[in-house]
C-alpha cells in the first residue's frame, strides 16, 4: 500500500470513496483531475445539553472548581448591591453590565474607584480576584478549603499514541501517515529487528461519529467490525503476484492492524494524472495484470465489489497491486448477493437499481471502467447533477475519443453493458484480441513483459 500524491493535469478522473450503501457524492464540477470525498448523512442532534452560564472577565469553566450551584446567588448579591452603589454615580456614562458586575461591590468608595480605572487593563485583573472574594466569603465553600479559587486545573491528559505494534511476527515501530480513507487511516511501520517495510491499516473498532444514536453507532461497529474481519480472513488466504499481500493482522481492545506489503510506487489514479492517458501498449499491460488478478479472486469465490482506479498501486518494477478488500465477499453462481456497495463512477447499473447479482459481472464493469480511464484519461459517465449521473450510468452510452483503435472500443463496449447477463464475462475479455495483441497466450500470474 502506498500514500497518494497530490497533482493536476487535464485529465478528469475522479477520486471517489466507497460505501456500503448506494453512493451519495455530488459530482465535482470541474473537468480537471478530481478526488471527490464521501459525505457522511449526519443525523441531526436534538439532544444537545442547555448552554452553561458564562461569567464575564472569569476563568473558562472548564477550569472552575467552585460549586456551580452558587453562581446564581453570588450573581444576586453582587448586583443588588452594585445597583445601591451606583445610585450615587454620575450618569454621564452609562457602562456595560459585564463591566458593572465585575466591580467588588462592599461599599459605594469602593466601587467608584474600581469604576474609574476600569479602563486601564492592569486592574481588571483585581477585579477579577474582588469578585472571587465575594463569592468565596458568600458562598458554601466544600469541605477541602485548599482548593484554589483562581488558578485553573491542570487539562485532562490526553491518551498516548500507540508507536509500537506487536504481532507473531515480531514488533514494528509506527511511522508517518501514509493515506487515510473512510474506514481508517494507513501508517508507514519499520521491523525494529529487519528493518522491513509494510503499511499497517489501522481500523478503529468503536465509532467516533458524536451526532449517531447509541443505536446506530452499536450498528455501524456491528457493520465494520464484519467487514474488517471478513477483509482480514480474504487478503491472509490470497496470494498472488498483482494482490497487495498480509503479512500480519492483530486485533486490540479499540483497533485492528492490519499489516500490508509495502508498496513504494504510489497509486494509479496519480500516475495517470502526470502523465495523462497512456498508449494502449502500456494500458495493455496494465489490464491483463487486472484480468490475472481478478480471475484470481473468481476462480477462488471471491469478488472484489470495490474494483476503481484508487485501489491499484504501481509497484517501483512497474507492475500493479490491487488493494482494499474491505468490500468484498465470497460469492456462489446458486445464489445472489444483495449488498450494494461500490463508488458510484465506478459502480455497475445493477448495483444503482438495488437488483441482486451474482458478483463476478459488477468486477468486470469497474474493469471496464478502469480501462476506459487508462486509454482516455477520463471517466466514461459524469454529470454535474447527480440524478443525471445516475441516469448515464443506466443507460450505458460511452463515447470513446478519437484515436482508439477499433478493438480497444470494442473491448470496453464488451465490458460496459448495462444488462449483466449480456455482459462480457471476464474469461472472454482474457481471451479478447486486443487483451492478447503482441503476446502468446491470455493473462495468467507471471508477470506481463
Amino acid at each position: 500500500m502506498s500514500a497518494p500524491a497530490s497533482a493536476s493535469k487535464s485529465a478528469a478522473v475522479a477520486r471517489s470513496q466507497s460505501t456500503s450503501s448506494r453512493p451519495s457524492n455530488r459530482p465535482p464540477s470541474s473537468d480537471l483531475p478530481h478526488r471527490t470525498r464521501s459525505v457522511a448523512v449526519r443525523s441531526s442532534n436534538t439532544s444537545q445539553p442547555p448552554p452553561q452560564p458564562q461569567y464575564p472577565h472569569s476563568k473558562a469553566s472548564a477550569y472552575d472548581r467552585r460549586p456551580p450551584s452558587n453562581h446564581a446567588a453570588l450573581d444576586n448579591i453582587v448586583r443588588r448591591e452594585l445597583e445601591a452603589s451606583n445610585a450615587q454615580k454620575m450618569p454621564s456614562r452609562r457602562e456595560p453590565s459585564s463591566e458593572r458586575s465585575q466591580e467588588r461591590p462592599t461599599t459605594a468608595t469602593r466601587a467608584e474607584s474600581t469604576r474609574r480605572h476600569q479602563r486601564n487593563a492592569s486592574t481588571q485583573g483585581n477585579q477579577r480576584e474582588s469578585l472571587d472574594t465575594v463569592r468565596n466569603n458568600t458562598a458554601e465553600r466544600p469541605a477541602d478549603s485548599t482548593q484554589p479559587t483562581t488558578a485553573p486545573a491542570a487539562p485532562a491528559q490526553q491518551p498516548r499514541r500507540r508507536t509500537t505494534i506487536t504481532t507473531p511476527t515480531g514488533q514494528w515501530a509506527l511511522g508517518k501517515t501514509i493515506g487515510a480513507g473512510s474506514m481508517g487511516k494507513v501508517k508507514l511501520a519499520k521491523h525494529m529487528e529487519t528493518g522491513e517495510q509494510v503499511a499497517v491499516k489501522i481500523v478503529p473498532r468503536v465509532s467516533t461519529e458524536e451526532h449517531r444514536s447509541g443505536r446506530e453507532s452499536e450498528r455501524a461497529d456491528r457493520s465494520k467490525e464484519i467487514r474488517t474481519a471478513r477483509e482480514a480472513a480474504i487478503v491472509s488466504l490470497t496470494s498472488h503476484p498483482y494482490i497487495c499481500g498480509m503479512r500480519d493482522v492483530v486485533r486490540t481492545t479499540y483497533h485492528w492492524y492490519m499489516l500490508f506489503e509495502y508498496v513504494n510506487g504510489g497509486q494509479m489514479l496519480d500516475y495517470i494524472i502526470s502523465h495523462g492517458k497512456l498508449k494502449e501498449k502500456q494500458a495493455r499491460k496494465f489490464a491483463r495484470q487486472i484480468a490475472s488478478a481478478l480471475d484470481y479472486c473468481h476462480r477462488n469465490s471471491i469478488v472484489h465489489r470495490d474494483l476503481k482506479i484508487e485501489n491499484i498501486l504501481i509497484s517501483k518494477t512497474g507492475d500493479i497491486k490491487i488493494i482494499d478488500f474491505g468490500l468484498s465477499n465470497l460469492f456462489s453462481p446458486r445464489s445472489l448477493l444483495k449488498t450494494f456497495c461500490g463508488s458510484l463512477y465506478f459502480a455497475a447499473p445493477e448495483l444503482l437499481q438495488a437488483r441482486q447479482y451474482t458478483g463476478p459481472e459488477v468486477d468486470v464493469w469497474s474493469f471496464g471502467i478502469v480501462l476506459y480511464v487508462l486509454v482516455c484519461g477520463k471517466v466514461p459517465f459524469d454529470d454535474q447533477s447527480m440524478p443525471q449521473l445516475h441516469a448515464k450510468i443506466k443507460k450505458g452510452v460511452v463515447e470513446y475519443p478519437p484515436g482508439l483503435t477499433t478493438e480497444c472500443r470494442h473491448i470496453i463496449s464488451r465490458m460496459l453493458v448495462t444488462d449483466p447477463k449480456q455482459r462480457a464475462s471476464l474469461a472472454e475479455i482474457m481471451n479478447h484480441p486486443w487483451m492478447n495483441k503482441g503476446f502468446s497466450a491470455p493473462p495468467g500470474e507471471l508477470p506481463s513483459a
